[in-house]
């Protein structure tokens, strides 16, 4: 058995990175998390799309990073403005 087989993965740390443009409202939160106990990453399982897309969540390809687009209440945001995105598609 391996040790995170053993532990009860009862505590989560999780860390939100937050990329943005300049002069731009919407940002994207980068969320990973691991195991406090055993230091095993965690593996989003969400039925996201793997890439980057600035108007729906996504996943990295190990699906250890959740992508979610996001803007503070209030804020305009331009739906319409180009944004840099690219999806990953898997091999049949």
């Amino acid at each position: 058995m391996t040790a995170s087989s053993q532990c009860p993965h009862l505590e989560f740390s999780f860390q939100v990175n937050v990329a943005r443009f300049e002069n731009d409202t919407l940002k994207m939160a980068d969320i990973s998390g691991r195991c406090v106990t055993c230091a095993q990453p965690l593996v989003f399982r969400c039925a996201a799309p793997m890439g980057i897309n600035w108007s729906t969540p996504t996943l990295s390809p190990d699906a250890q990073e959740l992508r979610v687009p996001m803007a503070v209440l209030g804020d305009d945001v331009d739906e319409g403005k180009r944004r840099p995105s690219y999806s990953i598609k898997e091999m049949p």
